[in-house]
């Protein structure tokens, strides 16, 4: 029979894998996020997030590792096909500029969520590396959320230029 406390451990498994699926689907967002962004202070800000994103899934890696276990294919694979579908689609609409600041926010907000059950997950199993990951990508993910939300104006001016209608 399973204790309370090898269950949290599977559970707390299980939700690190789902943020490190999640974190390689966001890796592939922001590099199409990137090539469509063609404002110069943008395109740095994603820029300086992929490689944050980079960090953010070794870390999940290394707790993984740390737990004896490894990303799960399965949901890494369904990540990694929807980003990519999502990728191809983003190539042909309009309105790059207002979407890609959408698409942004909508995903440091899913990322922030992620993070703040992951940490409460490794606390309740006991796992106080785990839960500093957690809180420590988080921060990433709130301080990338605070700037897009800083830039709405932004986004908005540059999908008027885009489509022609610039004053």
């Amino acid at each position: 029979m399973t204790t309370h406390h090898e269950q949290l451990r599977e559970k707390l498994i299980a939700y690190v894998q789902d943020a490190h699926a999640m974190e390689s689907q966001v890796l592939l967002l922001l590099t199409g996020l990137i090539e469509t962004t063609h404002d110069a202070t943008l395109k740095r800000a994603l820029v300086r997030h992929h490689t944050e994103s980079e960090h953010h899934l070794q870390r999940l890696q290394d707790r993984l590792e740390a737990l004896d276990s490894s990303a799960s294919l399965p949901k890494s694979g369904v990540a990694i096909g929807a980003a990519l579908g999502k990728g191809l689609l983003d190539m042909l609409r309009g309105d790059k500029p207002s979407q890609n600041g959408r698409d942004a926010f909508v995903t440091e907000h899913l990322e922030i969520a992620v993070y703040q059950f992951l940490e409460r997950m490794a606390e309740a199993a006991g796992d106080p590396q785990t839960a500093d990951v957690a809180r420590r990508n988080r921060r990433d993910e709130e301080k990338m959320a605070r700037l897009i939300a800083r830039n709405w104006d932004r986004f908005f001016q540059l999908t008027l230029v885009e489509a022609g209608l610039a004053a």
